[in-house]
């Protein structure tokens, strides 16, 4: 393998300005957290029975955790995770319009794309707090292993190769708008599918959300990059197949 140039590909557009917004929301992050009393996701459940106060555990997480500050934290963690996974879908989108309509086309398919992640978050909240609820002190090492597991299994596959597909684009009017929004909106599904178990291992991981957060954004980043295959049970990304399609799609510089 040569890694030259695997990082030579990422010079090329859109990924500097993908990569540099992912900074930003990186950098967000970090002052969120070190900023507020502790990670928007932290859950303060102890000694409670899950089957007697479960309402009262998640009152108590909304007293300590207010919904405005749950939702921009949420928002920071995708503006730090979600923008290099989009470079191929952006560059279809924009391909596929004509140039006075490019940068609209673009801000109607990431509106799409973060509508359905934003309302992903409150149900992934909702899922991270029970699971602390229900393993304590054992909840990270459970909820990576389902990540694991999740990310080997067919179904996760599938949801990847439907994340490959790109979709046609219109050229003229109302049309063109509808097939970028939808475009998002189907791509931001297809998202949440495949890399929903991901997003939980850092809502779990306490004082350690942000250095758990860029790694399992690094991870679904390399298993984006993946060329589709057929759905079945296999291990997490293999560097020949991760190699292979970097080489062959990323380093050719776009046109037009």
């Amino acid at each position: 393998m040569r890694p030259g140039l695997v990082l030579r590909s990422f010079t090329y557009a859109p990924w500097p300005i993908l990569l540099a917004t992912a900074g930003v929301g990186l950098a967000l992050s970090l002052y969120n957290d070190v900023s507020s009393e502790g990670p928007a996701f932290c859950v303060a459940v102890n000694g409670l029975s899950i089957v007697t106060r479960w309402p009262a555990a998640l009152q108590a997480e909304l007293a300590l955790n207010p919904l405005h500050r749950i939702l921009a934290g949420w928002f920071l963690m995708l503006l730090a995770m979600m923008p290099p996974l989009l470079a191929m879908p952006l560059m279809h989108v924009w391909h596929s319009s004509l140039a006075r309509r490019r940068m609209r086309a673009s801000a109607l398919f990431l509106f799409g794309y973060c509508a359905l992640w934003m309302a992903a978050g409150p149900v992934l909240w909702v899922l991270a707090l029970l699971l602390q609820f229900t393993l304590g002190q054992n909840v990270f090492i459970v909820t990576l292993l389902i990540a694991l597991v999740w990310s080997a299994s067919p179904w996760h596959r599938a949801a990847l190769n439907r994340g490959h597909q790109p979709q046609r684009i219109g050229l003229f009017g109302w049309p063109a708008d509808k097939d970028c929004l939808t475009f998002g909106m189907r791509h931001g599904l297809f998202c949440i599918v495949s890399c929903w178990a991901w997003m939980l291992v850092p809502l779990v991981s306490g004082t350690w959300h942000i250095p758990v957060m860029l790694l399992a954004g690094l991870i679904v980043l390399a298993e984006r990059l993946t060329p589709p295959r057929p759905p079945g049970w296999h291990w997490l990304v293999s560097p020949m197949h991760f190699y292979t399609f970097v080489t062959k799609h990323l380093s050719e510089r776009p046109h037009g």
